[in-house]
């Protein structure tokens, strides 16, 4: 009997950890998925190795809040493995909401299976779109002009910004 409900136990467990997809390369993801899969072990070091600008912390980024972001990456990407895990852990220590960032995973051609890019202008990952009240703001593509900090500031503030694809 003993047996029984451990076996039953660990097939619950499998059943549960098989809906967190976590050998996705396209679609939509979470944190979780960037801390957790097999195709973003770069993400984890790279996110505890990043020190933040000062400029975080001697400036105010209380109204991204009013944002939402969207992320477009790639598993396979030098600049994403770069730029995201800054960009995830400069959100973590301001507390932005993970719910108003939505993160899509996209393939070498800049697509997803689900479209999620469809009709976004995605040339070069990483992409990060800022909106508000549902109208696009800015975007930083591949790359920040200054710093990320910096030029998230910008953006949230509507100072004049231009990313390096402008």
């Amino acid at each position: 009997m003993k047996n029984y409900f451990l076996a039953l136990l660990l097939l619950i467990f499998n059943s549960c950890n098989e809906n967190l997809n976590y050998n996705l390369t396209d679609g939509e993801i979470d944190k979780d998925y960037l801390f957790n899969s097999k195709n973003t072990k770069w993400f984890p070091k790279n996110y505890d190795s990043y020190k933040s600008d000062i400029f975080l912390s001697e400036n105010n980024f209380d109204n991204l809040d009013n944002f939402i972001i969207e992320l477009y990456m790639g598993v396979t990407c030098h600049d994403s493995e770069r730029e995201i895990p800054r960009l995830i852990k400069i959100l973590d220590e301001i507390n932005f909401p993970d719910k108003q960032l939505n993160i899509f995973l996209l393939k070498r051609d800049k697509t997803s299976d689900y479209g999620y890019e469809k009709d976004k202008n995605i040339t070069n990952t990483p992409t990060i779109i800022f909106y508000k009240d549902s109208i696009e703001i800015n975007r930083i593509v591949e790359f920040p002009i200054e710093t990320l900090e910096r030029d998230i500031y910008k953006i949230i503030n509507e100072i004049e910004y231009k990313n390096a694809y402008y």
